[in-house]
Order: structure tokens, then C-alpha cells, then sequence
């Protein structure tokens, strides 16, 4: 890619997620999901993020909070919990990319959004979905009708 295509896509991207500033709400899946696509299919190695939320489902911060290789991150329940309550959030979205461009998500997937979902829910806070971007988007809420 050239360098002004990849200016014009900066700029683009910046502006989107000036957009989704604190106080944006979210309001479906697909609203999470352009703006994860955005900012996570671009990515040439797994990248577990979230989404911090009011109890409006407003968005306060978006953080990657862990990178991996190329199939693998590992995440830290306890790094998640700390983000959201020094935000003082109640609830999140969480996501992440598969680099190999299929969104389906996996049983150590689902696995871990149980987990976090688990372990989030001591402090109040709500998973609201996990969304896994790839060529396209996966809901794990809509697929897994949790």
C-alpha cells in the first residue's frame, strides 16, 4: 500500500474513532462491529480488546489490552476487571481478531467469554457481547443466543 493510501485510511480511522469518543452509544451489534472492524481486522497478529460501558451503553474507552502471535493471546481476567472499575464501567464488549480472516468463534472462545463474563459479573459489570472480526464480524451473543 502506498503512503497516501495509507494517510487517507489514518485520517478515516481517525475520524471514526473520534466518533466513538467517550459518550457514543452503542446500540446494536453491527454499531460495535463497524467500528471493531475498523480497528481490529487490520492487525497481522491476534489483538484482544474492549469496550468499556456506562450503564447507558456508552462508550467511555476503547483499549487493546493484549496482543498476540499470529493464534494466540493470552488475556488476564483481572487486567479487564481493573480497566472497568477504575472506569467505573457497567458493562463491556469484548473482541477480537482471528488474522486467519474467519470470524466463527472457537471453543476456547466461548470458553473464555464464559469465563470473563463469570468473573466480571462479582463486580457488577455485564459482558455484553464478544465480537470476533475477521473478513467479517461474529456476535458471539447472536450465535450463541446467550
Amino acid at each position: 500500500m502506498n503512503s497516501i493510501n495509507t494517510s487517507i485510511i489514518k485520517l478515516a480511522l481517525d475520524e471514526i474513532n473520534k466518533q466513538f469518543a467517550r459518550g457514543a452509544k452503542i446500540e446494536s451489534p453491527e454499531t460495535a462491529s463497524d467500528f471493531l472492524k475498523l480497528n481490529l481486522a487490520t492487525e497481522s497478529d491476534e489483538c484482544f480488546a474492549v469496550m468499556f460501558l456506562d450503564s447507558k451503553n456508552r462508550v467511555q474507552e476503547f483499549r487493546i489490552m493484549f496482543r498476540g502471535s499470529v493464534n494466540y493471546c493470552n488475556i488476564y481476567l483481572r487486567s479487564i476487571a481493573k480497566s472497568a472499575l477504575e472506569l467505573n464501567s457497567s458493562a463491556v464488549i469484548l473482541s477480537h481478531n482471528h488474522p486467519s480472516g474467519d470470524p466463527k468463534p472457537s471453543d476456547a472462545d466461548i470458553q473464555l467469554t464464559k469465563t470473563i463474563e463469570r468473573g466480571l459479573a462479582i463486580f457488577d459489570i455485564k459482558v455484553l457481547d464478544h465480537i470476533i472480526v475477521g473478513n467479517s464480524c461474529a456476535s458471539m451473543r447472536e450465535l450463541l443466543e446467550w
